[in-house]
């Protein structure tokens, strides 16, 4: 099961320390151009997807608060057989969200992020 939440970059520098697995994307434009960013995380691991099927996932989840994680999970796994990713530390993740949370409210950041959590 996910739970998605609506968080500014600060918000979102504070919770994935604390989180088994979840992935997030983040979008909001620039000068020049679009920024869109997706990431999992899973243990102390973090993976930026590299994917357009993860995104047009995401969309497609905008308006549930909570779901089924064979929404998404299945993307993820695709994203990886196909090598669509790059591990990041979580310093520059860290060093982005920062990035992110001093724009200027002329572009804001839209963050949208799911946890996964498995009920026993």
């Amino acid at each position: 099961m996910f739970f998605q939440h609506t968080l500014n970059p600060r918000e979102l520098a504070f919770v994935i320390p604390h989180v088994n697995e979840c992935l997030f994307a983040i979008h909001t434009k620039l000068t020049t151009r679009d920024y869109n960013i997706a990431v999992y995380k899973y243990g102390q691991e973090y993976f930026v997807l590299n994917d357009g099927r993860v995104f047009r996932q995401i969309q497609g989840t905008n308006q549930e608060s909570q779901g089924d994680e064979e929404e998404l999970l299945p993307y993820v796994e695709e994203a990886f057989e196909q090598n669509c990713y790059t591990i990041v530390e979580e310093k520059f993740i860290q060093l982005e969200l920062g990035i992110l949370s001093t724009m200027s409210s002329d572009s804001p950041v839209e963050v949208k992020y799911y946890e996964f959590v498995d009920f026993i």
